[in-house]
This record gives structure tokens, C-alpha cells and sequence, in this order.
């Protein structure tokens, strides 16, 4: 199966207003491809005490001065993985500091910064939507299937 999603899930609840962009509610709740699929800036659920935030334009994924705003009391794990451009990875962050980025493209490192974490030991190698989505379980405790599967509120930005 071919992915092309990323995004942000943050320990505990997260206020969509200190996200870039200036987010102004929808009003309007939908399945996580539909997020994917049209325009939106945002979508945000809340599963198992973590906010998955779909972020189809990057405006959080990987911005460690944005997720360093929204989580500087707890964990973060930015993620990407897209199939078609063979792009895969994760930044891990504890207390909106970044600790561990990866990102692979073509199977290539083209991203890298932090030490090596206990969780990446035995992870499915070489990096691919099977190793992002393993960490996303080693260090959350939350499964794709577990954000895939929750409905999101839309968000849509005024900048």
C-alpha cells in the first residue's frame, strides 16, 4: 500500500491557536484521508491522551520552532511518509527540545541529527512506512491504525 501523509502527535491536548497560521475552526469533523485529500490546514484528533495533528501543508511537522510552541511540556513525534517519493521519517522531541531526527529519501539519509534512541534498535530496516509507523508505536504508545481510524476536526488557516 502507498502512503503519502505526515504529521504531528503531541502528548496531551493541544491549542490550536498557538499553531502557525492563526487556525480558525471549520466546524466540520471528517475521516483522516479527507484531510489528506482537500485543502485543509489542519486536522486534530485526540487518541489515547495524544493529539494527532494532519498536517498536509508541513506548517508543524518538522518545524522544531512550531512544535517547540505547542509541546514544551511534554513529547512530541513529528512524522512523513510517502511512497511514491520514498520519503520516511521521524523527529522525536521531549519537552519541545528535538532529541532524534531521521529522514530517509531513495533509501538515502538526507536528514539527520540527535543520537541514535533505544527505540530505533531492532526497528524494521531500511527506513520505510513500516519503520515510521513502528516508531510511532515504540514511542507514543499510539498505532497509525489507532490516529487512521479517528475522525478530525478541520482547522483551516487565516495566513
Amino acid at each position: 500500500m502507498g502512503w503519502k501523509m505526515n504529521g504531528l502527535i503531541v502528548e496531551g491536548s493541544v491549542d490550536p491557536a498557538r499553531l502557525p497560521g492563526r487556525p480558525r475552526d471549520a466546524s466540520e469533523t471528517v475521516d483522516v484521508d479527507t484531510v489528506y485529500e482537500r485543502p485543509c490546514d489542519y486536522g486534530m484528533a485526540v487518541v489515547g491522551g495524544w493529539t494527532f495533528i494532519a498536517d498536509p501543508q508541513f506548517r508543524v511537522s518538522f518545524n522544531d520552532d512550531a512544535v517547540q510552541e505547542i509541546s514544551d511540556r511534554g513529547r512530541a513525534l513529528a512524522w512523513v511518509t510517502n511512497s511514491a517519493s520514498t520519503v520516511h521519517g521521524f523527529a522525536w522531541y521531549v519537552d519541545g527540545a528535538p532529541l532524534r531526527r531521521i529522514v530517509f529519501a531513495e533509501g538515502e539519509v538526507v536528514d539527520e541529527s540527535g543520537e541514535r534512541i533505544p527505540e530505533e534498535d531492532s526497528a524494521p530496516e531500511p527506513l520505510s512506512e513500516d519503520y515510521v509507523f513502528e516508531m510511532m508505536v515504540r514511542l507514543t504508545g499510539q498505532g497509525w491504525s489507532d490516529g487512521g481510524e479517528a475522525l478530525y476536526r478541520v482547522w483551516t488557516c487565516a495566513e
